[in-house]
């Protein structure tokens, strides 16, 4: 299964674990994400840190595990699904459209907890219960 992983699926991996996780590791799945990807991770690296109560080290090798599957696609690979994804997101949540755009462009579906994605149908939508139940279970 190919799958954009929003961001806020990736704050659930490291702050919480589980079932997240979990997904993550599992060979069933096939992730990718925008470079903008990286930028939100470093951006909130301290309420991570806080909240999942590691150090910096151990923060740093949980994101090196996690990740090292993660395929990181360049702006420019998808830049021509910008505009599409800004119409279908943009008033909604702006720090979205990479991850729309990106979805458009692999034909992928996308990994998120967000509500935001609800509002449009472009692409599939998966949350992580559901996802639980068509992977793990």
């Amino acid at each position: 299964m190919k799958l954009v992983c929003d961001t806020n699926v990736v704050f659930s991996a490291l702050i919480a674990g589980g079932k997240t996780r979990e997904l993550i590791l599992n060979d069933q799945i096939d992730l990718y994400a925008p470079e903008y990807f990286f930028t939100e991770l470093r951006n909130h690296r301290d309420e991570i840190r806080e909240k999942s109560k590691l150090s910096d080290d151990q923060l740093t090798y949980l994101r090196t595990v996690l990740f090292k599957d993660v395929r990181v696609v360049p702006k420019q690979e998808f830049d021509d699904r910008l505009e599409t994804a800004s119409q279908l997101i943009g008033d909604t949540d702006p720090d979205d459209i990479p991850f729309l755009a990106l979805a458009l462009h692999l034909n992928a579906d996308l990994w998120s907890d967000d509500t935001d994605f609800e509002d449009q149908d472009a692409v599939t939508t998966w949350k992580t219960h559901d996802l639980v139940v068509h992977i793990l279970e």
